[in-house]
């Protein structure tokens, strides 16, 4: 809990007034979580894995058929 606005003696989180003086204290604002990124419903994060896993899929297939062609 922050410092006491008119005398600035700290107070402990659980007190709801000033120890010393008597004046209320200001409430806690909480901090609000912030929602991933999200993109057709799926996270952000699910859309570039599925982009590298379809791009390593495509790059694995093209490297197979070079290699069979090579080998003869």
């Amino acid at each position: 809990m922050p410092n006491c606005t008119q005398c600035g003696t700290w107070n402990p989180d659980d007190k709801n007034v000033c120890w010393r003086c008597q004046t209320a204290l200001p409430k806690p604002q909480e901090k609000k979580k912030s929602a991933p990124r999200r993109f057709a419903g799926l996270p952000l994060y699910l859309w570039i894995a599925l982009a590298f896993f379809f791009v390593m899929l495509f790059s694995s297939r093209c490297f197979v058929a070079e290699l069979s062609r090579l080998a003869g």
